[in-house]
């Protein structure tokens, strides 16, 4: 797998990815070597009160019953623990210094039972397989699995950026779920380890997933014209998420109460703001169904589906009735089992549809391949029936031209009229093979200077206005993308006159990470995504599909279309940029 250094779409994967990593080595490796007491405060329900929380014990030997609240360990109130954890660095510590509890020691725990508050002493173990907190192993490594097949995906088409972010959602969903089946343990507050900010990173992968997934979906089948138009569409889709959690939890502390009691509400912010994420996800599900044209529908309808169905199910028993009720329908790895196949599913679809598309394209190159041969055939046929015969006609000609030059020369004027018509006639022939070939104006003008001469030539009388805004200096590109791209913009332009109705049209054409990109919008009537393909939509396509490009039509917001072909570059052409002088 050869990675771009330079491609920072591949640092910010490597470094989610990473931290996602992290993030469960922290929260297994504490867990299984640190020493701790045998109870933890569970997910679900999460239950936090002014004074105190709920655990659960791990095991029947242990000293905790079910339904325990801890308020205190080694005398000193649970609030006070809990202020600390969370103090700025500037701020007193509340807890006098001999009341941590040592790695190995014996904490005294204050449990209000039946009514009555008493004390316990819990031994701090380690070692033990109890206190993975009950996790479900099946969610667990299926989870796992999930993040392995991503890996395998990934390396062996790095390129594909809708694995890439697979990858991404695979490594957070899986920092997410073993966050949460670890849980909390009362010391956790006490004691001086990374876990608890772990546990707290825990939320945050948790919205980078549905990111990821969002993401995904403005990307493929088609990709969305709001990633295309707008370069802080992506990382908005990151960023507000994580901006939201972190105003919820502003807002819950400023609610008032105790620390313990802003503890109780990070469930619900959270679960507000997932539910936000999900309605996107939904919504980004059905745009991106309805922007997908026929015959690639039915390879992304049982997807769109599944989505749908996760994010529906995952509002419906977890996040809405934890914001409003505090706390979910069903238990929290029911819903994981859920969610965890669209990771799947979704890199099952993407790898069918790079199938799909090298069908295509062995398609088209069959029909490129068949089309080559007639052209052939049309210029042989066009040399050997026109230019052929009228050569040999000028060399008769000249012949006769000479005997009459030695015997009489009145008769000699018509004779080379005669031939300068038919040696002009094979220039014409000549020039219209070679024209027909490759147009001349991409040698002359480029290809900004050949796109914006068509564009004059198309654009005049009652047509639309064309204008033409191209990224100059573009690279020196290779003669077949060139040559691809003027055919592409020639097309799609043609289109824009006959058929669109359209007043105004504009070409863009720009270098970007995904190569070469021309874009023509018009304000015209539409593309029926039901409709079948047109000639000109069809000639697009294939030209594209010859040098390993994809094209995407969109609907324009507002009226018209959007025709989006990305023809790929590589690293040489893209660095062939002409640069200025100082």
């Amino acid at each position: 797998m050869r990675l771009r250094p330079h491609d920072p779409s591949w640092t910010l994967t490597l470094l989610a990815v990473g931290g996602a990593l992290a993030v469960m080595l922290v929260l297994t490796g504490t867990r299984l070597l640190v020493p701790s007491e045998q109870a933890v405060i569970p997910s679900s329900p999460w239950v936090w009160m002014h004074d105190g929380v709920l655990v659960e014990p791990l095991s029947p030997n242990d000293p905790f019953d079910r339904g325990d609240v801890v308020v205190a360990m080694n005398g000193v109130p649970l609030e006070a623990w809990a202020t600390d954890a969370f103090r700025l660095p500037w701020a007193p510590r509340l807890v006098p210094p001999d009341a941590a509890p040592n790695l190995r020691d014996t904490v005294r725990f204050d449990i209000r039972r039946g009514g009555q508050v008493v004390s316990i002493e819990a031994p701090r173990l380690t070692l033990s397989l109890e206190r993975v907190g009950g996790a479900p192993i099946g969610v667990v490594v299926f989870g796992g699995g999930v993040l392995v097949l991503a890996l395998v995906f990934v390396a062996r088409r790095p390129r594909v950026m809708a694995l890439r972010l697979l990858l991404v959602a695979a490594a957070a969903n899986m920092a997410d779920i073993v966050a949460w089946e670890l849980n909390l343990q009362p010391t956790d507050l006490a004691v001086q380890t990374p876990y608890l900010f772990a546990f707290c990173a825990g939320a945050v992968f948790n919205l980078a997933f549905w990111s990821s997934i969002a993401h995904i979906l403005l990307i493929y089948p088609v990709r969305s014209p709001l990633a295309a138009r707008s370069r802080f569409a992506i990382p908005a889709l990151y960023a507000l998420p994580i901006l939201a959690l972190a105003v919820g939890l502003v807002a819950a502390r400023l609610a008032g109460g105790s620390v313990l009691d802003w503890i109780g509400r990070w469930a619900a912010v959270q679960a507000l703001v997932a539910s936000a994420m999900l309605l996107v996800i939904v919504a980004a599900t059905v745009a991106g169904y309805r922007r997908t044209r026929e015959p690639r529908r039915h390879q992304v309808r049982w997807i769109a589906l599944a989505l749908g169905l996760a994010a529906a199910a995952t509002m419906a028993l977890l996040t809405l009735p934890i914001a409003l009720i505090g706390h979910p329908v069903v238990a929290r790895n029911t819903v994981d089992l859920l969610v965890l196949p669209v990771p799947v599913a979704l890199a099952l679809a993407v790898l069918r549809d790079r199938l799909f598309q090298i069908d295509l394209l062995a398609r088209s190159r069959g029909r490129i391949v068949a089309a080559r041969e007639e052209e052939r055939r049309r210029l042989r046929r066009d040399l050997h029936d026109g230019l052929g015969p009228t050569l040999a006609a000028v060399g008769l000609k000249l012949d006769l031209a000479r005997e009459r030059a030695a015997t009489e020369a009145t008769g000699l004027a018509p004779l080379l009229d005669e031939v300068r018509a038919d040696v002009r006639s094979v220039i014409s022939d000549v020039r219209r093979l070679a024209r027909e070939l490759r147009p001349p104006t991409l040698d002359s003008l480029g290809l900004a200077g050949a796109i914006g001469q068509q564009a004059t030539a198309l654009g005049g009388g009652s047509g639309p206005t064309i204008a033409v805004d191209i990224d100059e200096p573009l690279p020196a590109l290779p003669a077949a993308i060139e040559v691809v791209a003027y055919r592409i913009a020639t097309e799609a332009m043609t289109n824009v006159v006959r058929h669109a109705g359209a007043t105004s049209c504009i070409v863009r054409i720009v270098v970007d990470r995904d190569g070469l990109v021309i874009e023509v919008t018009d304000d015209g009537r539409g593309i029926d995504p039901g409709a079948p393909d047109g000639v000109g939509l069809r000639s697009i396509d294939e030209r594209a599909a010859e040098v390993g490009g994809e094209v995407d039509f969109l609907a324009r917001p507002g009226g018209g279309t959007i025709v989006r072909a990305r023809l790929p570059l590589t690293d040489d052409d893209r660095d062939d940029r002409p640069t200025e002088d100082p």
